[in-house]
This record gives C-alpha cells, sequence and structure tokens, in this order.
C-alpha cells in the first residue's frame, strides 16, 4: 500500500515561506540583541525563537489579512514605527517567558538594567527587519527565489485586470477620491488572486497582471476559481463602494498562457521584468473582453488546457493579434449568477485584466 503525502498547494507555500522569512529574519535579529547585551546562550535561544515566531505570525496572520489594511496603507514611516513596538514588546514578554521557562527569577534584576541598551538595539534591528521583508514582498518571494537560482523562462499563465472607464471615473470623482477607490479595488482583489495560488506581478495604474504557475492554474480549473473570487470580492464590498464613492467599479479580465522569460532589467535602479509574446495575447484578451462586452476573455490555449465540464465557457470566435500569423480562439468566461459587475453598464466600462499561462 503507497502512502500518498498530500499536495500543499501555491498559495499555503507562499504563506508559509512568508512566516519562515519573517522567523528567520527577527530570530536572528532578536538572537544578536540578547549576545550583544550579554544574557546567558539558553536566553538567546528562547528569547530568537519567541520573537522570530510572533513576528512570523503577526506579519502573516494580521499585518497581511483585511484587518491589518489599516496598517498597510498609512505612512510607511508610522507604520514602520508601530511595527518596531510590536517587536520592541514581543522581546520584553521574551525576557519574561525565558526566565519563567529557566525558572531563574533571581536573574530578572540584571535583564531588567540591560534593557535600557537592550531596547534601542532592537528598534534599530526591527527596522532592518522589517525594511528587508518589505523589500521580498515587493518584489515577491518566489520570484526572487526564481532570480537566484536562475530558472528564467517559466510556463504561466497571466491575467490582466483593469477598471472599466477609469478615466471618466475620474472626472466625476477627483484626483484624491479616485487614488482611494482604486487603491481599495486593488486591495480588494489581490487576496482572492494570491490565495488561489496567483502572484502579482505588477500594479499598473487602474489595474494589476497576475502570474499563475501553468500546472497549479489549470488543476481543477483554478485560475477560473481565480476569476470568480475575484468578481465575488468586489461584490462584497458594494455597499462599501457606494457608500464611499457612490459607484461600484466595474471590470473585465483578459487572460492566456504561455512561456515567459522573468529577467532583471535595469542599471542604477533595477526592476524584474516579464518578457515573451504571452504578454502580448493576453493584453489582447483584455481588449477583447472590452470589445465583446464580457467580464472575462480567454484563449483557447488556456481553455483547451483546462477541464472538461466548464459549461460557463462560451465560444466567442478568432482574433488577429499583431506579431502572430494565425488567428487566436477566444472564449467569455460567464462568471456566476451574482450581478454582472464585469459587464459595462452605460458609458463606464470594466477594468481590464489579461492573464498570461
Amino acid at each position: 500500500m503507497t502512502l500518498a503525502l498530500p499536495r500543499v498547494s501555491i498559495s499555503t507555500r507562499r504563506k508559509l515561506t512568508s512566516i519562515l522569512l519573517a522567523v528567520t529574519i527577527f530570530s536572528l535579529l532578536a538572537g544578536l540583541t540578547a549576545f550583544a547585551t550579554r544574557r546567558p546562550m539558553v536566553y538567546v535561544l528562547i528569547d530568537s525563537i519567541f520573537v522570530g515566531t510572533g513576528v512570523g505570525l503577526f506579519e502573516q496572520f494580521y499585518v497581511q489579512s483585511l484587518r491589518g489594511r489599516w496598517l498597510r496603507n498609512m505612512h510607511p514611516l508610522l507604520s514602520i514605527s508601530i511595527y518596531t513596538a510590536v517587536v520592541a514588546v514581543l522581546f520584553v514578554v521574551a525576557v519574561h517567558l525565558s526566565h519563567l521557562l529557566t525558572w531563574r527569577f533571581d536573574t530578572l534584576p540584571i535583564a531588567y538594567r540591560r534593557l535600557p541598551l537592550a531596547l534601542p538595539l532592537v528598534i534599530a534591528f526591527s527596522v532592518i527587519g522589517i525594511v528587508v521583508m518589505r523589500t521580498a514582498h515587493f518584489i515577491g518571494i518566489e520570484t526572487l527565489f526564481h532570480l537566484m537560482i536562475g530558472t528564467y523562462h517559466r510556463p504561466v499563465i497571466e491575467e490582466f485586470l483593469d477598471i472599466n472607464d477609469s478615466t471618466g471615473l475620474a472626472e466625476r470623482l477627483g484626483a484624491v477620491q479616485i487614488k482611494s477607490l482604486v487603491g481599495k479595488f486593488l486591495f480588494d482583489i489581490s487576496k482572492p488572486i494570491t490565495d488561489h495560488g496567483g502572484e502579482i506581478y505588477l500594479y499598473k495604474g487602474d489595474g494589476l497582471i497576475a502570474l499563475w504557475n501553468w500546472d497549479e492554474a489549470i488543476r481543477g480549473n483554478k485560475i477560473l476559481r481565480a476569476i470568480d473570487a475575484v468578481f465575488a470580492a468586489v461584490r462584497r464590498e458594494a455597499a462599501a463602494y457606494l457608500r464611499e464613492f457612490g459607484v461600484v467599479p466595474r471590470f473585465r479580465i483578459g487572460v492566456h498562457g504561455g512561456e515567459v522569460v522573468v529577467s532583471e532589467q535595469g542599471d542604477t535602479k533595477r526592476a524584474i521584468g516579464v518578457y515573451g509574446s504571452t504578454i502580448n495575447i493576453a493584453s489582447r484578451m483584455e481588449e477583447a473582453a472590452k470589445a465583446h462586452g464580457v467580464g472575462c476573455a480567454i484563449s483557447g490555449d488556456v481553455v483547451q488546457a483546462l477541464s472538461d465540464g466548464e459549461r460557463r465557457l462560451l465560444p466567442l470566435g478568432h482574433e488577429q493579434v499583431k506579431g502572430i500569423s494565425v488567428e487566436i480562439p477566444i472564449f467569455e468566461y460567464r462568471v456566476d449568477d451574482g450581478p454582472a459587475l464585469g459587464r459595462p453598464a452605460r458609458a463606464e466600462s470594466p477594468p481590464r485584466v489579461e492573464i498570461p499561462v
């Protein structure tokens, strides 16, 4: 009898990697602080484990959750200050916990006398650790890993997403309000994308480009479940959009898949670039969604790879893509029976999403 280990999804692996990154960084920093203040090695180990684990859980299950949106949205300096205060509190708790676990309360007064030296070190190290974590999340832990090991060629599914008629909305709402609306919209749709294994490659104005590993995206038609989740997330927030902005953003998505090249670009200011015809075709799918007045258009290559039985995939015809000699078959993916937020109404057109595979 063969025992098969349960498969861990990309989204779960990404969360575990994020926690491990935070635990590693802050365990080292807490250990350095404890060592610098000449605490016994057993205390150094306990402080490191407690602070590192505490920060890892705080980062993943609070900062990166809906509850932590207020912290992510505030000014970076203020956000770092609050985050640093949390780390300092965890360190003070770790000092007491280490004495409790070793049952050595007689040495606790020595620890108190060293706190005036330890806390400035904790604050300084915390700022460094937070900046490192933010940089890793900005680039993308998975993308950073692929760049480090040199796996530049990857088959992916790509999704383009845009808000319809954002120019018209900007005229109606004004610069400040449209900035707030787009910020909330991008936040609301990012979580369902990453929860379903996607990786945000680029935020572009009023939309974004997301990437999925090809095999992961077509397994169980996960890419379609991600699209459903994006539309559902905006529907759930419809009342909040109406209350704050007087309008619910409409958007559209374009999806295509194929091989892309991921590499560094630039000199003094470096960035991550994704190249290949997959990007252009995914963008064309988004334009096709607009032309046909549908919420989501998917290329035939992706549809052919998906599991049979999806009745909401409907053929729309063929599209000629610049630089491609043959026409590309396109399909509409009809989301669900809820309000069709992706379909244009009056002069407003839905946001655009392109997905390359």
